[in-house]
């Protein structure tokens, strides 16, 4: 799965389904988040994104660029 992550916050629909989909995902099934947004979560000083959301992610990368390579490795 492949998941939008831009804006101020992640959108209430990406957030379900990033969830359900980890709930349902085999071992083989990824999770691939992107931001390509700018802007801290701000929850930490680190923090790219909501902590739940970047909990359930396998990578959460930064450029359309890094998701072909990561998407790559997994073919």
């Amino acid at each position: 799965m492949i998941a939008l992550l831009d804006g101020s916050q992640v959108d209430d629909g990406t957030a379900w389904e990033i969830v359900y989909f980890y709930a349902k995902k085999s071992p083989e099934q990824k999770i691939i988040g992107i931001r390509t947004d700018f802007r801290n979560a701000e929850e930490s000083s680190g923090a790219v994104v909501n902590a739940m959301i970047e909990c359930y992610c396998d990578w959460i990368v930064k450029s359309r660029e890094r998701l072909l390579a990561t998407v790559s490795r997994l073919l």
